[in-house]
């Protein structure tokens, strides 16, 4: 496959910055600055090059079909996978792939397949639990959680939405449900960025929507948000306060 030329950040129809620069003041750094950020494998290109800035409390879409490195991008830009050594890769003022450990304890994960799925076997309360034990340190006890204290460790990604009881099992969750909770997980650590797969998973347009809003509010909270869909026409059917970045990966 031959190479392409990078792909910049295409800001949707409408969007503007609802954080102008004072005149003389200095920029604030971006969460995230990619220049010539490509990876490629045995088989030729995976993702890019691709030149990218995000700032923070930013929400940025990447749109890519299947076969266009939209997850290995993403994991790349979470400190999970290594780009090709001739690529720049800045993200929460950590140099990747050599500060990785540092942007891997900031930057939090939600949907990816076969890395944060749900185990369909156990319920809510103990998916939580495991999750607090996970991030505390190794002598605390994590108590099963009660409803009220699910009830504020959900709200971030659930918002206006009931939260499951924590004896719920995971298998019971819609899909909507299902995808909040995992976000859900991926903010108990308190992250300042998170980057979230396949949003098109949430196969009921309605239910997804309620996906992108809750991102949406993320981000203007001040959390910087990259998630990605393979839809094409996704942000022109999608209900914004402020129109998303998108960045559209080719084949």
């Amino acid at each position: 496959m031959t190479a392409t030329p990078a792909i910049g950040t295409t800001a949707a129809a409408g969007a503007t910055s609802d954080n102008p620069e004072a005149p003389g003041a200095t920029p604030a750094a971006p969460v995230v600055r990619a220049r010539r950020l490509a990876l490629h494998g045995p088989r030729g290109r995976v993702y890019g090059p691709v030149d990218l800035d995000v700032a923070a409390g930013e929400l940025v879409l990447v749109q890519g079909a299947q076969g266009s490195g939209r997850t290995s991008l993403l994991l790349t830009l979470a400190g999970r996978m290594v780009p090709d050594a001739d690529a720049r890769l800045d993200v929460l003022g950590h140099r990747l792939p050599r500060e990785r450990r540092a942007v891997q304890r900031t930057a939090a994960i939600a949907g990816f397949g076969g890395i944060d799925d749900l185990d369909q076997s156990v319920t809510v309360g103990a998916l939580v639990r495991e999750r607090l034990a996970w991030l505390g340190p190794w002598y605390r006890r994590q108590p099963r959680p009660t409803q009220h204290a699910l009830d504020e460790a959900l709200a971030p990604a659930f918002g206006d939405r009931p939260v499951p009881s924590p004896r719920t099992v995971a298998w019971d969750l819609d899909e909507l449900d299902a995808m909040l909770l995992r976000v859900a997980l991926a903010l108990l650590q308190q992250p300042r960025l998170l980057v979230v797969d396949d949003v098109d998973q949430v196969l009921d347009d309605a239910r997804r929507q309620v996906v992108w809003t809750r991102l949406e509010q993320l981000a203007a909270g001040g959390l910087t948000v990259v998630a990605a869909c393979a839809s094409a026409d996704e942000v022109a059917r999608t209900r914004w306060v402020t129109p998303p970045t998108v960045v559209a990966l080719p084949l």
